[in-house]
């Protein structure tokens, strides 16, 4: 999509009154104001969102926090011929949520973590028999985290593994062993969405985003130690673990361009004014994987 427009942003709330959208619809007019920062990273650091939004009814901000406690954020672009890009951009529970007067406005904010049940909760105490396959690990620790909430994604970079050599003992918490298989094995994990992923050290998941001054690029990209540092127009297709290809005179300049996995992307914006983008910091891929090396 070569053109952006108008700015759509929904919230669906969840919980045990079942769900309340905010902002349904693909219409842009009448939009209760939100606004936004989600950080994003494909490690198993947790993935968070600060949001606000103004004037929820009474009842919908009494219900918050008690029969409400999960939430989606959607938002994206709507065109002049209708076309939307809008999309999920966080999936998680409710931290804390705040309710604050300016003048006329109540904004209620909410502090939010992807996969905070599963983090929390998801415990394991097995021990594997000598000669058990990583991934056959891996699945284990991941169905205590469906037990809580989370799905299964792709699962890349674990069947060319060795098997375990001796007896594999796990007791506790399932992040904390994730983390040390993980750096035992060379591999990398997260929860995007509530959805479990792993990918390899030096590869990357799905597809790949192009970003050109036509389809979204902001300003001029930075070239760092490890890749990139640019800014583009929120796409929700812009994910952790990703690809994307940047199509830059500066970076054609310096020899560089091409494409990059997403390391960590942050999404802010606001429906009304102000930013509405995606700041992102790139590792180069060269010959389809990720160049450790690039200076």
């Amino acid at each position: 999509m070569s053109q952006f427009y108008l700015r759509k942003v929904r919230v669906i709330l969840k919980g045990s009154a079942g769900s309340k959208v905010i902002n349904p619809g693909d219409s842009t007019d009448d939009q209760l104001q939100i606004e936004f920062s989600v950080s994003k990273t494909m490690s198993s650091t947790q993935n968070t969102a600060s949001i606000d939004i103004w004037n929820l009814a009474e009842a919908t901000r009494n219900a918050m926090g008690k029969e409400f406690d999960r939430i989606e954020l959607e938002a994206g672009y709507i065109s002049p011929d209708d076309v939307s890009t809008v999309g999920t951009i966080f999936i998680g529970e409710l931290r804390d949520v705040e309710h604050t007067r300016e003048r006329d406005d109540i904004i209620t904010h909410f502090e939010c973590g992807d996969g905070d049940a599963a983090v929390r909760r998801a415990t394991i105490s097995k021990t594997y028999r000598a000669g058990t396959p990583v991934k056959e690990v891996v699945e284990g620790l991941r169905a205590e985290f469906e037990k809580q909430g989370v799905t299964r994604g792709e699962l890349k970079g674990l069947d060319d593994l060795p098997p375990f050599k001796r007896p594999y003992s796990m007791c506790g918490s399932c992040s904390r062993e994730m983390d040390r298989l993980s750096r035992q094995h060379g591999f990398q994990w997260s929860l995007q969405n509530e959805t479990f992923e792993t990918v390899p050290a030096d590869g990357h998941v799905g597809g790949m985003v192009l970003l050109t001054p036509d389809t979204g690029l902001i300003g001029v990209p930075t070239i760092t130690d490890k890749g990139v540092k640019v800014g583009a127009l929120l796409n929700p297709q812009i994910r952790p673990g990703r690809r994307v290809r940047i199509e830059s005179h500066v970076l054609e300049m310096n020899s560089e361009g091409g494409v990059y996995r997403v390391a960590s992307v942050t999404f802010s914006g606001n429906n009304r004014s102000g930013d509405f983008k995606a700041s992102i910091e790139g590792e180069k891929i060269a010959s389809g994987k990720v160049d450790k090396g690039v200076k």
